[in-house]
This record gives structure tokens, C-alpha cells and sequence, in this order.
């Protein structure tokens, strides 16, 4: 090897160590300052402290609805609001040691899970809002008997939900949270059975039959507006939607005599006040959820850990996890959802699309701003939904219940199809999405309504009615 080559490559070799030190220490400093930036929490904001406490609780627990269904599989004898809030009451006090220990809340659910009462035997019928329900009953009247006789307790259960008149969730919002709902096939048993009492019962009983549907259309819609998190909304939600197609069946079979049932028909299928469809005050709680997950990382991050490595390693991560800025971003972005789910249908889409400027500009950036509570940000990019689908699918619900209406009002006054392409724009209060204000879809050779959905469904739900 040449001298001069030689030369050429010490020089080479000298430049390269010199930029790999000067690269070495350029990242010691960015490490180093990212350190002392996060060596402090940002305050609390006012924003993040209206959010963190919850509305105090104005109801009665025994006209609680939230605590009727935690405790309507309850084996005791006692009133199910009794049961229901003593499950809650047990979560509760236990949420502290299930944060530190997430096991424990599997026991606890299974503990009651074990115990709970059971709904007995399977009726052989589709989902609540893809099968017809309405035509399948016609075959299975003696299952329909068999499994009324032998789920009598929790049928009965069910109904007195009918009589409370406050839905209000007092578990303490966390994802260990306990899930309240009503099983489905109670669900499908009861709309089996009013449909059976409808289709062969007589004038009293088709009338009572279609009380207990009004009854219970009143009481999804005061869970839809209690104060809850965006699952009891969606059930909710799902809830009318079952019932309303029901009611759309029946009204669209040329076998039933609508004439002797339109004074009771009408003030059920009247639609609800759009301000009922509002979930606004489900992200609040969505927003505790959230903050009561952020205090896990921070007591994770305080175990004692098996080894010094992991001693490290969780000091390093709580090191840039900070608690309060994490929440107060949170926060900032529930009040914005909050906002945009209880503005007028009209105007979603334009405030939609102002939000989710919003948070394109707010979410985490390759700027310096990343350095500060890196993990914190990173873990609310990750966590949170396009959360703008879950009003819509409510709307959805509410556009359905224009139709159904709609549909009635064309059998009870006897319009022929010829005629309803000009009855539709005389009413638009039945026959638009209250979103878009879209008129329905109307196929005159099949006699087919349907709505043009905008939220997200899976493709077998029903959303549509066919005039026979």
C-alpha cells in the first residue's frame, strides 16, 4: 500500500470518528435535554378537573336502570337494583387494588359470572337486527311457550325495567369496569313473545303487546340519554333499532289490521326529539376510562420490579409518561367530541370536518414538541377511535325511526304506490336523514324504503322496510 494511499485513508478514518463523536454527542444532548424537559408534570388544567368529576347522582338507586340490569341475572331473591348495586359497590371499592393488579377484576367477574342466573334452553332465531324476527315467531310458537315458562324469572326481570325512569352508571369508569347489558337471548325471547301476542293474541293482548313495546322503546331511549359511557349508548341504540323493526314488520305485513291498532301505533312510532339522539355526555366518561388507565401506568411504573433491569426500565418510561399532561390533553380532545356529538345534525359534518382539523394539527408531530411527555402522546394517537362513527350510528337509528314512521303514516292514510314519489317531499320531517337530508331510498317495482346509512354497520343489518 502506498504511502499516499495510506495518507488518504488515515485521513478518511480521522473525519469519520470525528463525525461519529459529533453525532454521539448531538444525540447525548437531545437525550439530556429530553430528560430535564420531563423532569416536571404540567398543572392540571380546569378543563381536565370539570371533566375528572362526575355529575353527582340525582336518582333513587331503585329507579336506576343502570343498576337494575347489573343485577338482573343476580341468584338472590332480593330486588334487582338491591343485587345490582351491591356488584357495583363491590367494584368499587376494589377498582384501587384492580388497577394494581388487573387478575384480581377477573376474579371478581368470574365470581359472578359463576353465580348468575342462566337463561335456559336457545331459540332457534336470528340476531335482533338482521333476522326477521316478525316471520320467524309464526314457526316456533311452542319454543317461544316452552322458553317463556322456563326463563319466567328473568323474563319478569326484564319487564320491570319497563317501570324505572333514570338510567345513571355509578361504577367508577375504568376499563376493568364490569359490562352491564341485557343478555341477548332474553332480548330476542321478549321480542319473540310480543310479536306472538301480536300476530294470534287478541285485541287486548295485541294492545298490551304493543304497550310493553312502547314501554320499552321509553326506556332504550332514557338509556341512550343517561349519563353513560359510549357502550350503554351503542346498546342503547341497538336496542331501539331492534324493537323499531318489529314494529316495521308488523306494520308492513298486508295481514295486519292496522285500522283497529292506529290509535295506539301512532304515539309509539312517533319519532323521538332529535336532542334524545345526542351521546355528547358519553365522552366525559370515556374520559375517566381513560384517566383511570393513565394512574395504572403511573402505579405500574412504582412497583417494585423483579430486577434492577426492570427497576430501570420502568423508571425510564415513567420518566417520560407525565400524568397530568396526559390528561390534559385527554381532556382537551373529549370536550372537542363532546361538542361535535351534541351539535345539530345538521351541521355534523361541517363541525366533523373542523374537529378533525383539529386534532391533525394537535396530534403528536416530528418537532420538538415530541420531546416533551414522548409516551403520553404516543399512547393517546394509538387510543383514540375515530370517535366522530359512533354519533352517526346513532343518527342511523333515528333516520330508521323517521322511516318506520313514514311508512306507517303511507299504509294509515292509503296512499297508492303510485303516488308516493309526490308524498315524499311533502314530508320531509319522515322521509330525510336528519344528518344529510337525504330523502330515503324509494323502489317503487319492489316497494322497497330504505335509508341511506353514514355510520359504520355490519352489512346484514336492516335499515330498510318493504311495503307487500
Amino acid at each position: 500500500m502506498s504511502l499516499a494511499l495510506k495518507s488518504r485513508l488515515t485521513k478518511i478514518a480521522r473525519i469519520a470518528g470525528k463525525f461519529a463523536l459529533g453525532l454521539m454527542a448531538f444525540v447525548v444532548l437531545i437525550v439530556l435535554a429530553c430528560v430535564i424537559l420531563n423532569s416536571f408534570d404540567a398543572p392540571l388544567s380546569n378543563q381536565a378537573k370539570a371533566l375528572l368529576a362526575s355529575h353527582p347522582n340525582p336518582y333513587a338507586s331503585d329507579e336506576n336502570i343502570y343498576l337494575a340490569m347489573a343485577g338482573l341475572e343476580g341468584a338472590g331473591e332480593r330486588p334487582i337494583t338491591e343485587m345490582g348495586q351491591e356488584r357495583i359497590a363491590a367494584y368499587n371499592q376494589g377498582l384501587d387494588s384492580m388497577l394494581l393488579n388487573p387478575e384480581t377484576a377477573s376474579k371478581v367477574n368470574s365470581k359472578w359470572d359463576s353465580a348468575k342466573l342462566a337463561f335456559v334452553g336457545k331459540l332457534e332465531l336470528g340476531p335482533q337486527r338482521t333476522a326477521s324476527i316478525w316471520t320467524d315467531v309464526k314457526s316456533h310458537h311452542h319454543d317461544i311457550a316452552a322458553l317463556l315458562a322456563s326463563n319466567q324469572l328473568l323474563y319478569q326481570r326484564y319487564l320491570s325495567l319497563h317501570r324505572l325512569r333514570d338510567y345513571y352508571e355509578t361504577a367508577r369508569p375504568s376499563y376493568l369496569a364490569p359490562l352491564v347489558f341485557v343478555p341477548q337471548p332474553l332480548r330476542i325471547l321478549y321480542l319473540s313473545d310480543v310479536a306472538t301476542r301480536i300476530q294470534s293474541g287478541t285485541s287486548q293482548q295485541q294492545r298490551d303487546a304493543l304497550d310493553d313495546i312502547r314501554q320499552d322503546l321509553q326506556m332504550w331511549r332514557t338509556v341512550l340519554k343517561g349519563e353513560g359511557t359510549l357502550l350503554s349508548k351503542m346498546l342503547a341504540a341497538a336496542s331501539l333499532h331492534a324493537d323499531l323493526i318489529l314494529v316495521a314488520e308488523l306494520i308492513a305485513d298486508p295481514n295486519s289490521d292496522l285500522a283497529r291498532l292506529n290509535d295506539v301505533l301512532d304515539p309509539i312510532l312517533l319519532p323521538f326529539d332529535l336532542k334524545d339522539y345526542r351521546i355528547g355526555s358519553a365522552f366525559p366518561a370515556e374520559f375517566r376510562g381513560i384517566a383511570a388507565l393513565y394512574k395504572t401506568i403511573t402505579l405500574a411504573n412504582s412497583f417494585a420490579a423483579s430486577s434492577w433491569r426492570n427497576k430501570m426500565s420502568n423508571a425510564f418510561q415513567a420518566h417520560f409518561f407525565k400524568l397530568n399532561a396526559s390528561e390534559n390533553m385527554s381532556a382537551a380532545q373529549a370536550a372537542r367530541w363532546t361538542a361535535l356529538a351534541d351539535s345539530e345534525p345538521s351541521l355534523f359534518y361541517r363541525n366533523r370536518d373542523a374537529n378533525r382539523d383539529w386534532v391533525k394539527e394537535n396530534e403528536p408531530h416530528l418537532s420538538l414538541s415530541i420531546l416533551y411527555n414522548p409516551i403520553g402522546k404516543i399512547l393517546l394517537a394509538i387510543a383514540t377511535p375515530q370517535n366522530d362513527a359512533y354519533p352517526l350510528r346513532v343518527y342511523d337509528v333515528a333516520a330508521y325511526q323517521r322511516l318506520v314512521y313514514l311508512v306507517f303514516q303511507l299504509r294509515r292514510q292509503h296512499i297508492q304506490t303510485a303516488d308516493v314519489a309526490s308524498f315524499l317531499p311533502a314530508h320531509p320531517e319522515w322521509s330525510t336523514h336528519p344528518v344529510d337530508g337525504k330523502p330515503f331510498h324509494w323502489n317503487a317495482e319492489t316497494g322497497e324504503f330504505a335509508v341511506n346509512t353514514l355510520g359504520e354497520h355490519s352489512k346484514a343489518q336492516r335499515f330498510s322496510v318493504i311495503l307487500r
